[in-house]
């Protein structure tokens, strides 16, 4: 490699001062030149993926993105130097809503917004030093990426796991747009924080519950990531073991059965005695049908209205006041073969089990809650003491137990009372009571065991632009019929309006066309798809990214497959990480790829907070941006700052005076490896045999904390692994300040200034690509050198500290040899505490070799 000298610096005897920004500059241009980074595709040694998770061009970097990179990046730099071989690519997950609505308030494309926010934030990545393969690099609007992402969807088509469905949906009023469940966070839209509202749309969907057991099972192979992280998905998916039960609809006149059933899902069938009413949501058609025209139909559309403005996670709180109306209808207990009344409620939802639920207030708080205002029966069947139900029934006589077949106390814990030949039995989920009730419903044909899901299918539709075209085409004759494959990709017009209000729904020449079927006119699906389907897959193509004739091909997702470290935040641990689950393994159900899961091991990034302690955003206006730090300081200086200040997964406060303490050290840092140099011989032979005490004790740092810095890094805690350097430079630093140049072993200082460099080669590469050219004399990118070995057997201390007790208190610590003798130890402990010994009479020495000596007197 060409050794050129930084120009313009200045020098202290005889080694430059460390410039930052002459260095950087110099090794990022000799680094593009040479394209460095391109992934060697080297067979022969073992792969290493590893990927961070991609950014959305809003704009420029921020320090947020500058800790998930820098992590990121000090990772892959390290496994390159440990011999692998390293896929570490970089793209944009480019469409989406902000770029849409940036664009219209800016007056431009979002295509020419988006690609202005790429083109900056790719300086700045480089301009930090990131070792990315820029020939990999692609952004998800560009039609050589889209296109494929339209050929997965006629795939999972053809496998029937797209289909379309007119149903209640999330609307964000807002952003004008549908949210997927997953969209809908704390009762809010995920992205604006609007609160949506529910209605009716016919749209698309993938089948995700098609996969919904397997998802939850295969979280027990992801032993590298975050228990939190697994645990989020498992709630989410949310697998309910329970039963269907049908009760009869009556007739109008409230006793007669029909042939129309309500089934409903519950998860506990014990509690069938206790049921004394029927509810319904508000959005449910049967609740419609009930009520019809009948004197009830007026509150009923009220509630209804007023339902779809409430987010269903608040709809569902315990706390918040119940709403409910009388349909004027009832239905039939399968069981006891009473009459119960059918109530629409609004804490019901419609995507819950089968949509109609059993209400038993002794069992449940808010039906509880929900009898109480309404003078519902409440029948007493398993009451525990120490339940809010418990505690309101005791003492009203209105509610008391009674049963002729029951003489237990009713605050017997867990035991049915007042249910038929269950009675005496134990309650509960998967309780004795529960699978004796499933196997009566059973028997007699009115239920049977089944198992239930929270997650609900995935609703890909989207009503804006900037986002993927769904390929389909509706045709009056013959239906939803799929574009054909040689007509994708299904490509956006780019000559909208959006600033007036052109639509892709409006746009002529995109939605008319014929039909491939019959070749009639017929029209486009103007509906885009969620952008998540877009960052499913990415991480797939990255593996083959310039393949014309699939998304990739096989060979090269069997080399680089799973991704090794995937590095994010934890706000993905549901709709990222669990969508790009799914589209994994319908990629491998389609014989594309051989693997079930996707990351192998995933790290979440703690966030970067503000002096006040709030997380840094845009939106809040707090946002440090990396040229803040990068231009007084240096890339270099940032990075080291970003890894230090706290462990990868937890959230640091930004702080001015830890970027000044990162650039102090690395001043130093420099000065002790550019000293070492002037006696530095890289020829000569370490033999730690034939050191000095001075030389030996240097040698023994060096070795110990190179064995920790190596161990930290191999578990992702560069804090720590940066402590084990700094103490080997303090080490050095006196080392040089005690022993005089012309008594320095020669091969012990290269040894040490090499290794320095190295183990800070992936923290701050443009500080250790010149000290190890100009300093070390190598020609040899450190990207491309080894990284160093170590020897415990030398990492061993020749001494030890002990304590020195006398009764039982530590009265002095000693460094002796390692080996010492117990007499020696002895002689060694009543000598530090002579003083303390006078005058007394030693009675008894015990000593614990490499530990005490406890002198008894």
């Amino acid at each position: 490699m060409e050794n050129e000298e930084v120009q313009n610096v200045s020098t202290t005897g005889d080694f430059p001062v460390y410039d930052a920004e002459a260095i950087e500059t110099k090794w990022q241009r000799i680094w593009e030149e040479q394209n460095l980074y391109k992934t060697e595709e080297d067979s022969s040694r073992p792969k290493k993926y590893v990927l961070e998770m991609f950014p959305y061009p809003s704009g420029d970097l921020h320090m947020g993105h500058a800790r998930n990179y820098t992590i990121g990046d000090a990772m892959a730099r390290q496994a390159r130097m440990r011999g692998f071989d390293v896929l570490h690519p970089m793209g944009f997950d480019a469409f989406g809503l902000p770029a849409e609505n940036a664009a219209i308030k800016h007056n431009t494309q979002p295509s020419v917004w988006t690609h202005k926010n790429i083109d900056q934030a790719v300086k700045t990545m480089f301009r930090m030093g990131f070792a990315y393969d820029k020939d990999r690099m692609f952004n998800t609007c560009d039609p050589e990426y889209y296109k494929w992402g339209q050929w997965i969807f006629l795939k999972m088509l053809e496998k029937g796991l797209v289909y379309r469905a007119t149903s209640p949906v999330n609307w964000c009023p807002n952003d004008k747009t549908v949210l997927a469940n997953e969209q809908v966070v704390n009762g809010k839209c995920w992205r604006c924080g609007a609160v949506p509202e529910k209605r009716e749309l016919s749209q698309w969907y993938l089948r995700i519950t098609d996969y919904a057991q397997e998802l939850l099972d295969d979280l027990d192979q992801l032993e590298g990531w975050p228990e939190r992280v697994r645990a989020m998905q498992a709630n989410w998916i949310g697998r309910s073991e329970g039963a269907e039960i049908d009760f009869i609809l009556a007739d109008t006149d409230g006793v007669t059965p029909t042939d129309t059933k309500m089934t409903v899902f519950t998860t506990r069938a014990d509690t069938i005695y206790g049921c004394t009413f029927m509810l319904l949501p508000p959005e449910s058609k049967l609740a419609a049908e009930l009520v019809g025209d009948s004197e009830y139909k007026a509150a009923f559309d009220a509630l209804h209205e007023e339902a779809v403005k409430v987010s269903s996670i608040d709809r569902q709180g315990t706390d918040r006041e119940k709403h409910g109306v009388f349909t004027g209808r009832y239905a039939i207990n399968p069981v006891t073969g009473r009459t119960v009344p059918i109530w629409v409620a609004d804490y019901v939802l419609l995507d819950y089990g089968t949509g109609a639920v059993m209400g038993v207030p002794s069992g449940d708080k808010r039906d509880f809650d929900f009898a109480k205002k309404y003078d519902l029966p409440i029948v007493p069947i398993i009451c525990e003491e120490g339940t809010d139900i418990y505690e309101e029934l005791k003492g009203v006589s209105d509610y008391k137990v009674t049963s002729v077949d029951w003489d237990g106390p009713m605050d017997t814990v867990g035991v049915l009372v007042q249910s038929g030949p269950f009675t005496g039995l134990r309650g509960g989920k998967h309780s004795e009571a529960e699978e004796a009730v499933v196997a009566y419903l059973t028997e007699h044909s009115v239920g049977r065991r089944t198992v239930q899901f929270r997650l609900r299918d995935w609703l890909i539709s989207r009503q804006r632009y900037w986002g993927n075209p769904i390929p389909m085409i509706h045709c009056d004759c013959c239906g939803d019929v799929p574009v054909p494959y040689d007509q994708l990709p299904v490509m956006l017009p780019d000559n909208l309006d959006l600033a007036a209000g052109d639509t892709l729904a409006e746009c002529k020449e995109f939605v008319e066309t014929t039909c491939p079927k019959c070749g009639k006119p017929a029209k486009r699906i103007t509906d885009t798809m969620d952008t998540f389907t877009c960052s499913s897959w990415y991480y797939l193509r990255y593996c083959d990214p310039h393949n014309t004739e699939l998304p990739f091909s096989k060979e090269s997702v069997d080399r680089w497959m799973p991704v090794d470290n995937y590095i994010g935040g934890i706000e993905h641990a549901i709709l990222h990480l669990l969508y790009s689950r799914f589209f994994t393994k319908v990629l491998r159900d389609l014989g594309m790829i051989d693997i079930d899961e996707p990351f192998k091991n995933l790290m979440t990034q703690g966030m970067v907070k503000d002096e006040h302690g709030d997380t840094m955003s845009k939106s809040k206006g707090n946002v440090v941006p990396p040229s803040s730090v990068i231009e007084p300081y240096g890339a270099d200086t940032m990075r080291l700052a970003i890894l230090f200040v706290a462990p990868p997964e937890k959230d640091f406060d930004w702080d001015e005076k830890a970027i000044a303490g990162a650039n102090r050290f690395i001043k130093r840092a420099w000065r002790v490896v550019w000293e070492l140099s002037r006696t530095a011989d890289a020829s000569a032979v370490l033999d730690h045999t034939a050191l000095d005490s001075k030389s030996l004790e240097l040698n023994r740092v060096l070795n110990a904390m190179g064995i920790r810095c190596t161990t930290e890094f191999d578990k992702g805690q560069f804090n720590t692994a940066i402590s084990a350097v700094m103490e080997l430079v303090n080490a050095a630093s006196a080392y040089i300040n005690e022993v005089p140049a012309e008594s320095r072993d020669a091969a012990l200082c290269y040894k040490v200034a090499n290794d320095v460099v190295a183990m800070l080669a992936p923290i701050i590469p443009h500080w250790a690509e010149e000290l190890s050219h100009e300093a070390l004399g190598k020609d040899v990118p450190v990207y491309h050198q080894p990284w160093p070995e170590f020897d415990p057997e030398q990492a061993k201390s020749n001494t030890v500290e002990i304590a020195v007790q006398l009764k039982g208190k530590v009265r002095a610590r000693i460094e002796v040899s390692a080996d010492a003798s117990e007499e020696e130890l002895t002689a060694a402990a009543t000598k530090a505490i002579a003083d303390q010994l006078e005058g007394k009479e030693i009675k008894k020495v015990i000593v614990v070799k490499g530990r005490l000596v406890n002198i008894v007197a």
